[in-house]
């Protein structure tokens, strides 16, 4: 049996259409299934909208994870390739620590030392190196950082657009739709659901409902009796406006992180500021913690001097309890199937392949870690 005949006439409804949802819709319509993807507002609009989208395996482990990260690197460029994309720019991703934080630099050493021991390629440079080769108008001070590591196999990529055009695709070459509306039921009888509740009175039916919420993933888990340790975890995110400071990769500095974010735009990411994300509620542009993230970012890249704040953006992360992916049917709702995890951008492209592949039969091996019920025994930092 093909897997266009397995799947053919199967009504899936995917719950979410952030990079995950939309990478699996596609990927089931184009094996043979009827796919419908409910989104409350538009493609990319929740946690996928809002990430720093670093695509990486830097400190992920242990292996079998990092592998499954790397791989997913992979399947990004194969999707942009399949659908024409310019959203993936896999330009690598710089590192350093200031020569008076030594606990700072031994973790970094200690995973780079990992990180080449498992096959990736990473350049040890001076500051000046960096700044000359890669990155000409970032400043990394020579008197406080002794060196900085270049990480060959990293980068960032879009999220609107990488899901509006996986999402557009599973419509015009497959047939999926999208229904816009919030889910606020799933009818269960006999421990399976039977169809999807949205607010608006309509139902759709289904034979295989994907749970791809991201943040939201706990509580449609609790719609149907499940449950799904997934915690929401607020950020903060800054934009720059366009600016005359160019960028072309992910710079990792002590603290902060910077990468560009299209048409002369830098997104800053600071730690600081996640603290100020109480309650599930962001910043304005002239918040002084603001204007501190961006005094900080401009003693790295000094071309930001005099550049305004174009937006702040709050995202709320899915952060499953062990840190873990959680994906696989939920062991008390037959065919409900949980695809939930914080790497979402970097394990998008793999895992709507890796929930395909599952779905027609086929090896589920690469999975088998992953499946929700495991527990929750600590936090993969």
């Amino acid at each position: 049996m093909s897997v266009s005949d397995y799947l053919r006439g199967a009504r899936v409804v995917v719950i979410g259409a952030g990079v995950i949802g939309a990478a699996v819709c596609y990927r089931l319509a184009q094996a043979g299934a009827t796919v419908s993807t409910v989104e409350r507002a538009h493609a990319g609009a929740g946690a996928s909208g809002a990430s720093f989208a670093w695509v990486n395996g830097f400190a992920k482990t242990p292996r079998a994870y990092h592998r499954l990260n790397m791989l997913g690197i992979r399947d990004h460029e194969d999707l942009a390739d399949e659908l024409g994309g310019d959203w993936l720019h896999v330009t690598g991703s710089l590192h350093w620590a200031g020569a008076g934080d030594a606990s700072h630099a031994s973790v970094l050493d200690t995973t780079v030392r990992r990180l080449i021991g498992w096959g990736t390629r990473v350049d040890r440079l001076t500051p000046e190196e960096a700044m000359r080769d890669l990155e000409p108008d970032l400043w990394i001070d020579p008197a406080e950082v002794p060196h900085v590591y270049f990480v060959h196999r990293a980068g960032w990529l879009d999220p609107m657009a990488m899901a509006h055009a996986t999402l557009r695709a599973g419509v015009e070459r497959y047939g999926a739709e999208v229904v816009l509306g919030e889910v606020t039921g799933l009818g269960v009888s006999r421990g399976t659901v039977e169809h999807v509740q949205l607010a608006d009175g309509r139902t759709l039916a289904a034979d295989v409902v994907v749970n791809a919420a991201g943040p939201d993933g706990g509580r449609i888990a609790a719609l149907a009796g499940a449950s799904l340790p997934v915690e929401r975890t607020p950020g903060l995110l800054v934009v720059t406006a366009p600016a005359a400071a160019r960028l072309g990769r992910v710079a990792y500095a002590p603290e902060l992180h910077l990468r560009p974010d299209g048409g002369g735009r830098v997104l800053v990411q600071w730690d600081p500021l996640d603290g100020d994300a109480t309650g599930e509620v962001g910043l304005p542009k002239d918040h002084p913690r603001v204007a501190q993230a961006m005094a900080r970012a401009r003693t790295v890249l000094p071309g930001l001097e005099g550049v305004e704040v174009e937006a702040v953006r709050l995202g709320v992360r899915a952060v499953p309890g062990d840190g873990y992916p959680l994906v696989g049917f939920d062991p008390l709702v037959g065919n409900l199937y949980h695809v939930v995890t914080h790497s979402g951008v970097t394990l998008a492209a793999r895992l709507a392949l890796l929930v395909t592949e599952e779905l027609t039969g086929g090896d589920t091996a690469p999975l088998e870690a992953y499946r929700p019920g495991r527990g929750s025994a600590g936090r993969h930092a």
